[in-house]
């Protein structure tokens, strides 16, 4: 495994986060946070970790937001190196970030209370989910093959 490539995949990771997050922010302003699910599972987290109100917690919620994302970029690259699956990064990583999102739904309840499929805005912000992970999946896949 090539240490340079899995650091690629980091990098990658980080930059599909912020392209993902981009398109996530007009959804933050129109609906909350509660809208983006992701981000509200990370600001309980960080909630929890740093004792602070949710409300206080945007900045860091969303450093861990990246984070995760370059951990997820790692987890690709370490991936690929080892399964050659005969498609693209691009392919791949969009197929990656659906399964990311069905992990959100998954993970979702238990971290905030709130279910995803009977949430308070409809299904917004599952939609919302499941878009913005196929384009980090997308923009990973993408960013990694060109590194």
């Amino acid at each position: 495994m090539n240490i340079d490539f899995i650091l690629n995949g980091l990098l990658a990771g980080f930059i599909a986060t912020v392209a993902m997050s981009i398109l996530q922010v007009p959804m933050y302003r129109k609906w909350g946070m509660i809208s983006v699910l992701e981000w509200h599972e990370n600001q309980v987290i960080t909630s929890k970790f740093i004792k602070k109100p949710l409300e206080e917690l945007l900045i860091p919620g969303f450093l861990f937001h990246l984070l995760h994302g370059g951990f997820g970029g790692i987890a690709f690259a370490i991936v690929v190196s080892i399964i050659d699956f005969k498609v693209s990064y691009l392919v791949s990583g969009t197929v990656l970030g659906f399964l990311f999102a069905l992990v959100v739904l998954i993970i979702h309840e238990p971290i905030t209370k709130v279910k995803p499929l009977k949430h308070p805005l409809g299904n917004i912000p599952v939609i919302g989910s499941f878009v913005n992970h196929a384009i980090y999946g997308a923009a990973l896949g993408y960013f990694l093959s060109i590194l």
